[in-house]
């Protein structure tokens, strides 16, 4: 089986810094993946790197292909495959959830196999705020339409930088639900996130990204306290 994301030998050194050394990572369908790790690190590179999104001034190695196809030679048709929702969602202020999902599936060339109203059902928006314009939505509001964006765009691979920072509890637990969800269906995700008991709650496999390197992380939610996530934390720096 072709994995939805492959990673290897990833390499990225940039203003004279080394920010990913000789990365691997694969991801299969119906897996999700959490990376952990503290601010400078290297997350968001990485997601860069994924994004094919890296300044000229980056130097870049090794090979990343999405659902089989290099992210460097085959671009647009690499990035067709996958769903990228940023730590703030990007959908335009003035459009409503449908306005924006049929816009972006235009620019995309897709065409759903169903109503756009039924991928908002699906994600849970509240039937009421579908006309409403976005800039009137929560961060959770934005991010619900993004997923049922996903969903409607058939995507393979779900990249998620972030997405429980500034949620409460109530939409970070829906986030979570809607991000099983996205597994059941079949998807790939990829969760870059600080929340350490969220990424336990749905994560196939959670990854310490130290050193420019990933390493698996064993966690027991019944024994975890503060001062072993301080440890976890400080022994990656």
């Amino acid at each position: 089986m072709t994995a939805l994301l492959s990673i290897a030998q990833l390499s990225l050194r940039f203003a004279g810094r080394d920010i990913l050394q000789q990365l691997a990572l694969t991801l299969h369908a119906g897996e999700v993946v959490s990376v952990l790790g503290s601010n400078g690190a290297g997350k968001s590179t990485l997601l860069k790197s994924i994004l094919g999104l890296h300044d000229a001034g980056v130097d870049q190695s090794g090979q990343i292909l999405i659902a089989g196809l290099d992210i460097q030679q085959a671009r647009p048709q690499a990035l067709a495959q996958l769903a990228y929702v940023p730590e703030q969602p990007a959908v335009y202020g003035h459009l409503s959830a449908i306005e924006n999902i049929g816009y972006f599936l235009r620019l995309a060339a897709v065409t759903p196999t169903m109503e756009i109203s039924a991928y908002l059902d699906m994600v849970g928006l509240p039937a009421h705020a579908w006309q409403r314009p976005c800039s009137e939505y929560s961060k959770g509001m934005k991010q619900k339409v993004m997923l049922a964006l996903a969903l409607a765009k058939q995507a393979k691979l779900l990249l998620l930088d972030e997405p429980n920072s500034g949620l409460d509890p109530q939409a970070t637990e829906e986030l979570n639900q809607l991000i099983l969800q996205c597994k059941k269906k079949g998807m790939g995700v990829l969760v870059v996130t600080h929340d350490v008991l969220s990424a336990m709650a749905f994560s196939d496999r959670l990854l310490m990204l130290a050193n420019g390197q990933l390493q698996p992380v064993l966690l027991d939610q019944s024994t975890l306290t503060l001062d072993s996530l301080k440890q976890l934390y400080q022994g990656q720096a």
